[in-house]
């Protein structure tokens, strides 16, 4: 089994879509396979999280198979970014572990291989 940690940074411009749905679709194969998979989302990926819960999304579907591996979001990103209050109602999990930030190191202590989209 492998131990995995999947970091979302794109939004939804220009090719981050594409890298958007490839790391959804990541994560899903990895928990088919049985693996241990924590799926962040940090910086603009924060905004693209906050697009991709909304059931119209085009990437909806790919979230709804991702979204049991989710670990939060990077909590002073999405503020950042304008979309922590939607994140918020939505009951996603805010990522505070670095000074307000997503803890990247938390993921190696966890003995995590880091994939970043």
């Amino acid at each position: 089994m492998n131990k995995v940690a999947v970091v979302v940074y794109s939004n939804l411009d220009g090719s981050g879509l594409s890298a958007v749905y490839r790391a959804l679709m990541f994560v899903d194969e990895l928990q088919r396979a049985g693996d241990d998979v924590a799926l962040v989302f940090d910086g603009s990926g924060s905004s693209a999280l906050a697009e991709i819960i909304r059931p119209e999304s085009e990437l909806h579907r790919a979230w709804t198979k991702a979204a049991p591996a989710l670990r939060g979001v990077c909590s002073h990103c999405a503020k950042s970014y304008g979309v922590r209050e939607a994140l918020e109602v939505a009951g996603i999990p805010m990522l505070v572990d670095d000074r307000g930030h997503a803890s990247l190191r938390a993921l190696l202590v966890e003995v995590r291989q880091i994939i970043t989209f």
